[in-house]
């Protein structure tokens, strides 16, 4: 009823009607036919207790306007500040001012106040029955069990896409909270059903399934399948958003049927003596006006008062007006994988289901993403293939998104004019963009230009407010992803603007991506988003990232204290940063390729893309190959030529991805055979399923852990080899590929420069195509046991004429074998590397060889003879012919023991090792008395700048030898050492003390560059505290160590849990070996005893 429509002097017409309900009300006596001036004199007490000060207030402003009370009763009534002398000062003068007065009074009670006018009306209404409350819950539990309420539409009834309740919920986490908002523990779906309040208040942000948990609730009362829900008698799903009646009439509409078979009286009557046997579940409380609906308000305002229990549902901006009225507040959490995952295969058919998830396998963004239900609902939206919808990218889920955000919030801001909510939503875009660059999420009331944007982006969904205990609210985008979506949309508006003003302004964005690394990492979604709302953006962004040469920070990894980037400046010449370098120019590669994937701009951007790839690496796992890589062989094939490397990586034995667990009944049903495929097909789909007809530069080809392969995968792999100029064949630990390599070699015997292969056996017919390909620039064979026959491929070796890098370790061979290959040197005039290691029970074979190596016939760089025999004889040889290999880099000579001869052999090699000054790897023999050289050693290594590994493995160091090296180090030699091994030392606590804290104290001198160190000793060593303390703050320095070798250091549990706490605090990862029954140091031989 409206008040403003009561006419005073109607009140004989407004009495009469009062009375219709009012004389059907029974008391014990019998009918009373009460006079209004008697019934307001009858509930006095009760309306002195529960009318409320606004409530009273805007009743006499009416009456005061309708000339019942007079501006002194008025302002006498107004200026009372309590509500219960307000009230008893009212209902005098309206008492004394007789019966009409009453009628009006009792008229604009029911309009501000209708519950409270009920429930007066409700005093003496008749009993109710049992059945009467069976009749209501049997209908309401029909309603939640039919489809109707089962079956929604989760996009708007404007998309016809339903989902089923049954089959789409999955149980939510929840994140109980106390009273200063802050999270106390975690509860589960059933568990909050066993802990409901009072009032239970569920707070979660736009798209969180709160609507779902209420429905959910009311379903399982229904069906009598839980537990803890069985206690109430009545359950009614109300949607507040909807809500145009009073209380009752609310859930006649809404829930049962209008008319119903009981008044309003005797329905609202038992529910309020049912009291919390009642369970009210009311959804959207942010879209509520409580003053509207005072009623249902006080469901919860007042909800000490009337005993229901209530669950109520809100969004984070309107949680301040119900916070403080919460017995228990809970806010939703994220969606776990697992639902997400069982949430797709329940609605999407299996063929769709399995690429979609699929899809989610390539991008963290996305399963970050799919932590919110209403994404997971756009998403398989977009892949049931609705016309409504845009194709699959993580831009066509936020375009829908943001579409349905502010189609289906409308009609919250039909009062402001179109033209008005453009800008705002623009706005919003400069908002989000500027955020990014600063590094800004939380936003204030200033950043927004009026209150009624304020309103505007809320009511949209485009914002959140929260304002729990905090003095100012700050607003945030509902998501982290869909403030870099709305920054990427605005930054594409702007490039892409007809106006002059806006393309500067984008641009400028743009140029303040100046570095590789804000590319790869600080801005990648940002430009993604912008790339995938128009191929125009596409191409400026393109366009923009191949002009970025700066690799910027590296050290994404590492601490980002200024001492961090003082580290790296100091270390541009170091191979772990050009490693990282490296790292970061994959990582473009793979940005490049979503970003111009997302723009779906198919071969119109070719051009562009093909300056971006030209001379970069791609690199391409047959397991897990993404949706990009078929769009870029599809559409962009002649940009392949552009790139300078592919590499292709096969693994026969790896342990399935998730992705591959995902497709595992549909291989079920394929694969029957005896032996599984172990080539994937989506490998073989992309190289010959794809209308692609460029051939690849270069194309490195892995196949690691293969047990067998079919005919028909021996096929691809010779077909794949041969799609490429130059073929580079990486094979390891594959048995199934013996006896069948020559099959495949035979098909590409033309194009492979580089074969590696490792721990796979080869037949006599492997060994002689091998060395039929005389093309052949690099072998490498490892883990080699057979016996070689004459037909193997020592005995065709010196066909190899020009091959450049030559590496056999732990091959079986004889001294006859070393003494072929010594001769087949003289044919080898590219070679530059030659690697041997590991063989025993050779004879002057071995001195052959070195005679050759160091002849000064071909250009070496390095050599490495490691654990294979070397005698004082050989040593003295290379020593006296160092200075014509003027070219040497590596030199390892590590492994082998000179016994006797040491001293003599290693004091001329360490006379002549000067002559060599691009010396960068050095690791020497050891033997009787080694040391005794080391002062020569050390003096000799201060003319060797470039030095970057150093290996004195066994060399028996003790405290002098350490403080000699000590002062080396600290006097600014040693600068680029990345690799020490001083394994199988003698040095005590006392000399790693003064070693440590010497390198801990030098700014510069301190070995800052290593990445792996081998320290172990030769006995046990007990490390004091003072020594730990001193090891764990110089290591903690060392921004680019991986792997600490300290074998035979005999650290207690106090010890580990400093360095492990020291190692978190600095964000420091390397590994610790503190055992090793067979070990090698930097990679050469196997380990065990790690500690992380």
């Amino acid at each position: 009823m409206d008040a403003s429509h009561v006419d005073v002097h109607h009140y004989d017409m407004i009495f009469k009607e009062f009375l219709q309900p009012v004389g059907n009300y029974r008391s014990e006596a019998g009918p009373l036919n009460l006079e209004t001036m008697d019934f307001i004199r009858e509930r006095r007490s009760e309306l002195v207790q529960r009318m409320g000060r606004q409530v009273i207030d805007q009743m006499v402003d009416k009456l005061y306007s309708k000339g019942v009370l007079n501006i002194e009763e008025k302002d006498l009534i107004l200026g009372t500040l309590l509500s219960q002398e307000k009230a008893r000062v009212i209902l005098g003068y309206i008492e004394n001012k007789g019966t009409a007065a009453c009628n009006l009074f009792l008229d604009y009670l029911k309009c501000y106040d209708q519950y409270l006018f009920e429930d007066l009306k409700w005093t003496n209404v008749q009993t109710y029955t049992e059945k009467d409350v069976e009749m209501i819950a049997e209908d309401l539990r029909r309603l939640y069990l039919s489809s109707a309420f089962q079956k929604f539409h989760p996009l708007g009834e404007e998309i016809d896409i339903i989902f089923d309740l049954e089959t789409t919920f999955s149980d939510a986490v929840f994140w109980k909270k106390n009273t200063s908002n802050r999270i106390i523990n975690q509860l589960q779906f059933q568990d909050l059903l066993g802990e409901l309040k009072d009032l239970t208040v569920i707070e979660g942000e736009a798209g969180k399934g709160k609507t779902t948990v209420l429905k959910r609730i009311a379903s399982l009362w229904a069906s009598r399948k839980h537990s803890s829900l069985n206690g109430f008698k009545l359950v009614f799903f109300i949607s507040l958003r909807s809500m145009q009646k009073g209380l009752y009439e609310s859930i006649c509409e809404q829930l049962l049927r209008e008319p119903y078979g009981l008044d309003n009286a005797t329905f609202m009557k038992i529910i309020e003596t049912l009291e919390r046997k009642v369970l009210f579940c009311l959804d959207g409380f942010d879209e509520f006006k409580p003053q509207d609906y005072p009623e249902t308000a006080r469901l919860f305002t007042k909800n000490a008062q009337y005993k229901h229990s209530v669950v109520l549902t809100t969004r984070t901006e309107a949680l301040s007006q119900v916070r403080s009225y919460a017995d228990l507040l809970v806010k939703i959490g994220d969606l776990s994988y697992s639902s997400a995952q069982m949430l797709i295969e329940n609605v999407l058919e299996e063929y769709l289901a399995n690429s979609f998830l699929i899809q989610l396998e390539q991008s963290s963004t996305m399963k970050e993403m799919m932590k919110t239900p209403l994404f997971v609902v756009i998403a398989c939206a977009i892949q049931m293939g609705d016309d409504d919808f845009i194709p699959k990218t993580q831009t066509a889920l936020f375009q829908t998104l943001h579409k349905l955000m502010i189609h289906k919030n409308q009609y919250k801001t039909r009062d402001l004019p179109e033209d008005y909510i453009i800008e705002s939503i623009k706005h919003c875009g400069d908002l989000a963009l500027d955020g990014i660059f600063k590094s800004k999420f939380d936003f204030t009331i200033e950043d927004l230009s009026s209150q009624k944007e304020e309103r505007l982006l809320l009511a949209a969904g485009l914002l959140n407010k929260y304002g729990a205990q905090r003095l100012k609210p700050v607003y945030r985008f509902f998501h982290k992803s869909f403030q870099e979506y709305t920054a990427g949309r605005r930054l594409h508006e702007l490039i892409t603007s007809s106006s002059a003003t806006e393309v500067s302004k984008g641009q400028i964005y743009l140029q303040k991506i100046r570095t590789i690394s804000d590319i790869t990492f600080k801005y990648q979604n940002l430009l993604l988003y912008t790339c995938g709302s128009s191929k125009d953006a596409a191409a400026e962004v393109i366009k923009h990232i191949v002009s970025v040469k700066d690799h910027g920070t590296l050290l994404q990894f590492l601490d980002d204290s200024e001492e961090g980037v003082n580290v790296e400046t100091r270390m541009q010449s170091s191979e772990e940063v050009e490693r990282l370098k490296l790292l970061n120019t994959n990582t473009l590669v793979e940005r490049g390729l979503t970003f111009i994937y997302e723009s779906r701009s198919e071969s119109a951007l070719a051009a562009e893309f093909e300056t971006f790839l030209q001379d970069k690496t791609l690199h391409i796992n047959s397991h897990f190959i993404p949706d990009y890589l078929f769009y870029l062989f599809e559409h962009l094939p002649i940009c392949l030529r552009a790139l300078s490397l592919i590499k292709l990586e096969f693994f026969g034995n790896s342990a399935s991805s998730s992705v591959n667990e995902m497709k595992k009944t549909e291989r079920e049903n394929q694969l029957q055979n005896v032996t599984q495929a172990l080539i994937p097909e989506p490998a073989i789909k992309l190289f010959y399923e794809t209308p692609w007809n460029q051939s690849f530069n270069t194309l490195q080809i892995t196949l690691r852990d293969f047990p067998g392969l079919k005919p028909r995968e021996i096929k691809c792999i010779g077909k794949i080899c041969c799609s490429a100029s130059s073929l580079v064949l990486y094979i390891s630990k594959s048995a199934g590929i013996t006896g069948k390599l020559h099959k495949i070699l035979s098909t590409c015997a033309r194009n492979v420069q580089d074969l590696v292969i490792e721990s796979t056996p080869l037949t006599e017919k492997d060994e002689q195509q091998i060395v039929k390909m005389t093309q052949l620039k690099t072998l490498h064979l490892t883990d080699l046991q057979t016996e070689q026959g004459n037909g193997g491929f020592i005995y065709g070796i010196h066909c190899l004429k020009n091959i450049e890098k030559l590496v056999l370790e732990n091959v079986k061979m004889n001294d006859g074998d070393i003494k072929k290959i010594a001769e087949s040197l003289k044919n080898f005039s590219n070679i530059s590397v030659f690697h041997l290691s590991q063989l025993t029970g050779l004879g002057n074979g071995i001195e052959q060889l070195v005679t050759e190596l160091s002849s000064g016939i071909c250009s070496l760089h390095e050599i490495k003879l490691a654990s294979c025999c070397l005698t004082g004889s050989a040593i003295r040889t290379l020593a006296q012919n160092l200075h014509k290999l003027e070219k040497l880099e590596v030199l390892d000579l590590s492994g082998n023991n000179l016994e006797e001869e040491t001293i003599d052999a290693v004091t001329i090699l360490v006379d002549q090792i000067t002559v060599v000054l691009g010396l960068k790897v050095l690791m020497l023999p050891f033997g009787s008395n080694v040391n005794t050289c080391f002062e020569k050693l050390v003096n000799q290594l201060k003319s060797l700048t470039n030095m970057t590994k150093l290996g004195l493995q066994k060399w028996n160091l003790n405290d002098k030898d350490l403080l000699i090296l000590t002062s080396l180090v600290t006097s600014g030699h040693l600068e680029n050492l990345q690799c020490l091994d001083l394994a199988q030392n003698l040095v005590t606590t006392k000399g790693w003390i003064a070693f440590f804290e010497a390198l801990r104290t030098n700014e510069t001198g301190g070995l800052y560059k290593l990445t792996s160190l081998d320290f172990s000793s030769q006995v046990e060593l007990y490390p004091e505290a003072f020594m730990v303390k001193e090891f764990v703050q110089w290591i903690v320095k060392l921004h680019f160590i991986h792997e600490v070798v300290l074998i035979n250091w005999m650290f207690d549990e106090n010890d580990l849990n400093m360095i492990k706490n020291a190692k978190a605090a600095q964000k420091r990862e390397f590994q610790l070996r503190l055992s090793d029954t067979s070990k090698s140091f930097a990679g050469y031989g196997p380990s065990a005893g790690k500690w992380d």
